[in-house]
């Protein structure tokens, strides 16, 4: 499981009452991974592509140890962002963009 994620509406909608009190068992629209001491970059480098091949519209791994952003996308090259003030999720996420002044 990623970090923090987020799925559309309708994925939610499709649940029973059961499965929306459990696990959810379906890849994420959105998915982050934030950089832990303790995480190894190549480990969480190769769980992005995966994200993104069962379904993930948009994912970000997050490394405040190097003040990197990795942005997956769907048949696009991992965008690597350098120590941005913010990083946005758009089209997927209109409006939402992270403030990264926090993390860093």
């Amino acid at each position: 499981m990623p970090d923090a994620s987020w799925y559309k509406r309708e994925k939610w909608d499709r649940l029973s009452n059961e499965e929306q009190d459990d696990f959810a068992r379906f890849c994420p629209d959105f998915v982050v991974e934030l950089r832990s001491p303790t995480d190894e970059l190549p480990v969480l480098l190769s769980k992005m592509p995966e994200y993104i091949a069962n379904g993930a519209s948009i994912g970000w791994l997050i490394d405040p140890n190097t003040r990197r952003v990795y942005v997956y996308r769907p048949n696009e090259e991992v965008v690597v962002l350098e120590n941005p003030e913010s990083v946005s999720g758009e089209p997927l996420l209109p409006g939402f963009s992270l403030q990264m002044a926090e993390l860093w």
